[in-house]
């Protein structure tokens, strides 16, 4: 086994002790190299998902491949004993692998010898690190040896940071966000000092769990408007027009650190909390509009607004850009506003590098409403907009299922079909929402069911996905446990607990609560 196995061993050093570790450690989005039947694939993914079973984990490998023939299929390993130590045990579990149509038995080799040296290696995952060793055996001269030896995924490349704007501000800054105090530009020395149009607010938006949130302010310099302002980029301020976009802008550079957010996700929107309120409270005003404007980019230096001239098109950096122009709501009161992204198929085919969010007090450069209070001390009542708890929104709901073409209908996220079980009876197809949805279909032939997993991009980092079932007239379900009933299934770094009230069961996802349909109840 030298050829399959001593490249890849080498580069992920296997502890010689593992500590104990829980279904709730080891899953999540594991990346690294794999080698099947001595060929080489670097840099792919399987995940670790929870097992519906007790004590159990299951493994999806996407998009299998062997000897060149492209694509084969979904390798998904339902409910795989795991032990404390984060053993795998897997003897001669069927598999039908429903793109090509084979069947073949999967073993999970629990230790293998390296012929090169005799050195024992374990087949085990923790929370740092997964070594798998798959034997398949199908319809072939002799069974395919598939090793994957990986680490966490990076679980922070899918979201914006400090989204509550919680903790010290550093400057009049809190971590992540940036305004004037740090501005770059020729009229940089004019206005960093101006700190007071972002600052820290204890108002919260109804709900919150947070401490804080983000007040923006606009202002007056030099009889310039200048609308508040934040952004977890960098503010360039080069100009005393307002409106001249090549010298006030927000802007991501690759080579900027500390004033961009590395991004490797593909959201479907934008969702956040805001209280608007325009200086002159005055909601019939077209013109009073709050503005959000977020963009996910390639490797390449960025800003908004875009300049597009024959020296630099930023449209061609822009892979997806959500935005919404918004008004106050009639009580002046706190408001959740969600922006979808939007896509073109050239962008589809770029990787996300980094996301630029921007937040402004008027959809306008210079503009909004404003009043002086009179007299001789009078002052000027500007734009203000509180900000709160934002959030990227990954879709991952199940759309349709068909089974030989035939769409099933779902109830709580189960359905049944009016036939004996068969894993090669018929053909499925699965499609999710969602611009990063995957859809994994896991033949239980413990329980005589399908599974159907639905995963997007953020599962590295949020350990959320949904789970549907579906059931036929001989399905065996009885140790199945249940979680899959409800809205999202977290692990990874969440909290995840049962708890009876009253003889009702709820489920805990760190601060929020859920009843047993799914349905938030605080």
């Amino acid at each position: 086994m030298k050829k399959i196995f001593t490249t890849l061993v080498a580069g992920l050093m296997i502890s010689a002790q593992v500590l104990a570790v829980s279904v709730k450690d080891v899953c999540g989005q594991f990346t690294g190299d794999l080698n099947i039947g001595g060929d080489p694939y670097p840099n792919k993914s399987v995940y670790l998902l929870p097992g519906v079973v007790d004590n159990t984990v299951t493994f999806v490998l996407p998009d299998f491949t062997y000897g060149g023939k492209g694509k084969l299929g979904n390798i998904v390993l339902p409910n795989i004993p795991m032990d404390a130590n984060g053993q795998l045990t897997l003897e001669n579990a069927s598999l039908y692998l429903d793109a090509i149509s084979l069947r073949a038995s999967i073993t999970i080799l629990n230790n293998f010898v390296d012929d090169y040296d005799g050195t024992v290696y374990n087949s085990y995952v923790t929370a740092n690190e997964a070594m798998i060793l798959l034997s398949i055996e199908a319809d072939l001269p002799e069974p395919i040896f598939v090793l994957f030896g990986g680490v966490p995924a990076h679980a922070n490349n899918y979201v914006l940071p400090n989204g509550g704007f919680e903790g010290e501000w550093t400057n009049n800054e809190p971590a992540g966000w940036h305004s004037f105090g740090s501005a770059t530009g020729l009229m940089a020395d004019f206005v960093t000092s101006n700190t007071q149009q972002f600052i820290q607010s204890d108002e919260v938006r109804p709900g919150s769990t947070g401490k804080n949130s983000a007040l923006i302010s606009s202002n007056m310099l030099f009889g310039v408007k200048a609308n508040g302002n934040c952004t977890n980029g960098q503010i360039n301020a080069g100009s005393m027009d307002a409106t001249e976009a090549k010298g006030n802008y927000n802007f991501s550079d690759p080579a900027n650190t500390g004033f961009n957010t590395p991004f490797q996700g593909r959201p479907d929107s934008v969702v956040f909390w805001a209280k608007y309120l325009p200086a002159d409270r005055n909601v019939a005003n077209t013109e009073n509009k709050a503005r959000m404007n977020t963009v996910v980019t390639t490797n390449n230096r960025y800003q908004d607004p875009e300049l597009n001239n024959d020296s630099v098109k930023h449209a061609d950096y822009r892979i997806a850009s959500a935005s919404i122009d918004y008004q106050a709501t009639a009580d002046m009161g706190w408001q959740r506003l969600s922006a979808p992204f939007e896509y073109t198929n050239v962008a589809l085919e770029q990787a996300p590098a980094y996301i630029l969010a921007t937040f402004s007090t008027n959809y306008t450069p210079g503009g909004g409403s404003s009043y002086s209070t009179g007299g001789l001390f009078g002052k000027s009542v500007l734009d203000t907009v509180f900000i709160d708890d934002v959030e990227l929104v990954y879709n991952k709901a199940l759309t349709s299922f068909e089974r030989n073409s035939k769409a099933l209908e779902f109830t709580n996220k189960i359905a049944k079909v009016d036939e004996a079980y068969c894993d090669s009876c018929a053909k499925n197809a699965a499609t999710a929402d969602g611009v990063s949805a995957q859809t994994f279909i896991a033949f239980d032939h413990a329980h005589k069911c399908i599974f159907v997993y639905v995963i997007a991009d953020d599962y590295a980092q949020s350990g959320e996905y949904n789970l549907y079932r579906v059931n036929f007239t001989d399905s065996d379900t009885k140790d199945i446990d249940q979680t899959e009933g409800f809205e999202n299934i977290r692990f990874g770094e969440t909290r995840f607990e049962k708890v009876l009230i009253d003889g009702q069961l709820y489920i805990r996802s760190n601060d929020a609560w859920f009843n047993a349909a799914g349905v938030r109840v605080r």
